[in-house]
């Protein structure tokens, strides 16, 4: 029978090509994961792998356990330094950002900004320190956006009610030329209608301009 060949070490599992998957299993024990694909099975073990087809080793590359030792130490070196690098940055960056937002804070020119700008820089800002805690100041910038569309809000409404007003104006001239104008009753009574409705507008529109501009 075929021996596969093996990684160099001390003392590598002895596995044969043709040995079955309960024997390699007796050996090695149960292994940390399988992967399956068509006819082809790998096992994972800390020592290395083994692959089966229909159940039968095909191939396997294993160390020695003291070589695997040596390397699962490495990795958990490794993992141990990428944990400190890592933490290294996540501080880096909270006192970077605590910095940041305090410069921001700070800054009279900012707060001057319109309130979408603002807006869009909290996003920037909690894209590069997304550590820093700024939901008061988001929520304040949200708040100050409502705010100003209220305002321009207003400002529309006010703008539409004072050309009615001009409107409104404009046909009472018309109104006017136009009774003088009428000799029949019936025409008469009819602008009368009209002038009264149009007042009856007016008295809404000044009632509603008074709201808009006692509004703070």
């Amino acid at each position: 029978m075929q021996r596969l060949p093996v990684v160099a070490g001390e003392a590598p599992p002895s596995v044969s090509n043709g040995d079955t998957v309960e024997s390699i299993v007796q050996k090695l024990g149960k292994p940390k994961g399988i992967v399956s694909g068509g006819t082809r099975t790998t096992y994972y073990y800390e020592q290395g792998t083994v692959d089966f087809v229909t159940g039968r080793v095909v191939n396997a590359m294993l160390v020695s356990s003291e070589e695997a030792r040596e390397r699962a130490a490495k990795r958990d070196l490794e993992e141990k330094n990428f944990r400190q690098q890592r933490e290294t940055e996540r501080i880096r960056l909270v006192q970077a950002g605590a910095a940041a937002l305090a410069r921001t804070v700070a800054d009279k020119s900012f707060a001057a900004l319109p309130a979408s700008e603002r807006a869009e820089f909290w996003a920037k800002f909690a894209k590069q320190y997304p550590t820093t805690d700024i939901s008061a100041q988001v929520a304040q910038t949200a708040e100050a956006i409502k705010t100003d569309q209220k305002d321009r809000d207003r400002t529309d409404e006010l703008v539409r009610l004072n050309q009615r007003v001009g409107a409104i104006q404009e046909r009472f001239n018309e109104l006017d030329a136009d009774y003088a104008a009428s000799l029949a009753n019936w025409k008469r009574n009819e602008i009368d209608a009209e002038r009264a409705k149009l007042k009856d507008e007016l008295s809404v529109i000044a009632t509603r301009v008074h709201e808009l501009s006692a509004t703070p």
